[in-house]
């Protein structure tokens, strides 16, 4: 089977984008990628040849009646746990491990609770903390915005004295954390510049996430983009890191 190709947008920005490519690149699933400009007149034709919804990411791969097409995160994931990979993603444990050993079957729904919240919650976090990997900024928090990052700090709590421990949500790494991965660089993006006080565990988990070499690769590749998208600038700039900090 030809690999795969990755559809997604500016990394400094997309952050859907980034939890299909760092799900992929954790479950070693071999794929091409291809990098569009979001909003920009380039991207139509790549997008209405490929993408059902006109947005990134979408997975395809095959070629005339036996193309498969995959768009939206979360079918992403769901996809390539059932074709693509040999680990299951929901626990990072193998295929073949005991499907009847109940803590497994735990811990397998508790991570796809939380991804499903993720994927269609916390709107106050997604409207007033766009990922912005390059910059530092200050914002001023609604209620709705710590509510939401009270929420996912209990989420963390919870799989991290419970379920995991120094380590990812589950110990081994799942789909929840790249479905959590976004938050994390939008949390060192805004958080201690607009005051906002993290947990002792969710600073830890902050470093597990920020050590993770897929991670520091997307974060590489985001600081050697140059464009800037109104649409995702948020708060007062502080600093900006990477190739817009020389010029």
């Amino acid at each position: 089977m030809k690999k795969p190709l990755l559809i997604i947008g500016n990394k400094n920005y997309s952050s859907w984008s980034l939890r299909a490519w760092l799900l992929l690149k954790a479950f070693n699933i071999d794929f091409d990628e291809q990098l569009i400009e979001l909003f920009h007149p380039s991207a139509i034709p790549i997008l209405d040849k490929h993408a059902p919804t006109g947005k990134v990411p979408v997975l395809v791969y095959g070629q005339g009646d036996e193309k498969v097409t995959i768009w939206d995160t979360l079918a992403i994931a769901i996809h390539a746990n059932d074709y693509l990979t040999d680990l299951d993603i929901w626990t990072g444990l193998s295929k073949s491990y005991p499907k009847s050993n109940i803590s497994n079957r735990i811990n397998s729904a508790y991570c796809q609770s939380i991804i499903a919240e993720m994927h269609s919650g916390f709107m106050g976090i997604r409207s007033e903390m766009p990922m912005n990997i390059r910059a530092t900024a200050k914002i001023h928090p609604s209620a709705a915005c710590l509510a939401d990052i009270a929420r996912i700090e209990h989420i963390f709590a919870e799989c991290l004295t419970t379920r995991s421990s120094d380590s990812y949500l589950f110990g081994h790494f799942t789909a929840a954390d790249a479905f959590f991965a976004p938050v994390i660089l939008r949390l060192q993006t805004y958080a201690k510049a607009s005051g906002i006080i993290l947990t002792p565990l969710t600073e830890q988990y902050c470093q597990t996430i920020l050590h993770n070499p897929h991670i520091q690769a997307w974060q590489k590749s985001a600081y050697e983009e140059t464009r800037i998208i109104k649409e995702d600038e948020a708060g007062e700039i502080l600093s900006v890191d990477g190739i817009l900090a020389k010029q």
